[in-house]
């Protein structure tokens, strides 16, 4: 009998070891991982995406964690630099359960090349790049693919009789999935593009861009381009008297592209992946709003909450998987979250879907500089 206490109590102790032997998990923390472009090109993206998930883990921890544990995210600056999101994956291997809320597509791929043969989840890249929908079982995403942001545009276009579509896009493979993506959402409809033009990566020479598109004269311009390349061309094109709808996506929903507009923002459109983040009549818009309030931010946007949507399907996947919280659970119980209500937003994910999300919306900027719906 007391052989058999003893092997009992072992096994408790083994067990419980075992539970919290992950990296990242301790009987008191979980940690989260995060690499993103801090500084660089698009800052102020990325500021804004790792606010939202910060505010998350403030509002978590103030609620006294989860199941016991304390959430701490770890976050570390790539400057938007692929292959130091790579390195910085690399540190995170060694000190967080998960990695979260990555920005770029090649920054993305970077990551999963150090986090998938450690197998160590990653969650909600900020991208929607259709190579990063491929099957993976560590791979989860809570936004729309590029592709459905690139159909409702021309949905919405073609319902309002502008068959005349052209592009201005980025020249890299960011911006090739723009254009094969346009011309397949028109050949659909069979419609051709009305023209297309781009711009070299990094660079504000559009000059050739917007000859080509001025002269197309097309009734509305799809930018697949980052938000001062967009910026750049309705400037340009209005100044040489065209006035086409201008639409963008959602990369660009954020106050570094309305000024950068400057006068020039009134009626630009944005595609959006993420509810309204100004409609508190939602149960998430208005526990983001206080949680973002509580961490000194008083400006709300599409992209923070976006990062905050993040941290509430991590807390929700780890509430499920724990108290014995393992990797392994941990996905297990995000393939479970067939339908995860967020606060009035949906998240579904299985065992063979780990798109969670495939909503998209349109707004358009007002003279002062608003996103309305």
């Amino acid at each position: 009998m007391r052989n058999a206490i003893m092997i009992g109590s072992t096994c408790l102790l083994l067990c419980s070891a075992w539970a919290v032997a992950e990296t990242g998990v301790t009987a008191s923390k979980v940690v989260i991982g995060q690499s993103i472009g801090m500084t660089g090109p698009v800052a102020a993206v990325a500021q804004d995406i790792s606010a939202g998930l910060a505010a998350y883990v403030h509002q978590a921890n103030k609620r006294g964690g989860i199941h016991g544990r304390r959430i701490e995210l770890k976050t570390l600056d790539d400057s938007f630099v692929p292959p130091r999101a790579g390195e910085n994956a690399r540190v995170l291997l060694g000190e967080a359960f998960l990695i979260a809320a990555p920005l770029g597509t090649p920054h993305t791929v970077e990551i999963l090349k150090a986090s998938n043969p450690s197998e160590v989840p990653l969650l909600c890249p900020f991208t929607g790049a259709e190579r990063l929908r491929a099957p993976n079982r560590l791979l989860f995403h809570v936004r729309a693919s590029y592709k459905d942001e690139i159909e409702k545009m021309v949905e919405q276009l073609t319902t309002l009789g502008v068959n005349r579509i052209a592009l201005f896009y980025q020249n890299d493979a960011f911006g090739e999935e723009g254009l094969e993506h346009l011309e397949s959402a028109l050949a659909r409809r069979k419609l051709k593009m009305a023209a297309r033009a781009s711009y070299e990566r990094g660079s504000l020479d559009i000059a050739p861009a917007v000859k080509i598109l001025a002269t197309a004269d097309p009734q509305a311009i799809v930018m697949f381009a980052v938000a001062r390349a967009a910026a750049e061309l309705v400037k340009r094109m209005q100044e040489a008297g065209k006035a086409p709808q201008f639409l963008t996506v959602s990369l660009n929903s954020n106050d570094d592209f309305v000024k950068a507009l400057g006068e020039h923002k009134r009626g630009v459109g944005n595609t959006q992946v993420v509810s309204y983040p100004w409609n508190t009549s939602l149960p998430l818009v208005k526990e983001y709003q206080q949680a973002m309030r509580e961490t000194g931010r008083q400006q709300f946007s599409y992209n923070s909450l976006e990062g905050y949507v993040c941290g509430k399907v991590i807390g929700e996947g780890i509430r499920r998987a724990s108290p014995g919280l393992t990797r392994a659970r941990f996905v297990d119980a995000l393939e479970s979250m067939d339908r995860y209500d967020a606060g009035g937003y949906d998240i579904g994910f299985s065992g063979k879907n780990h798109i969670g999300s495939r909503h998209v919306d349109l707004t358009v900027i007002d003279i002062n500089g608003k996103f309305l719906r």
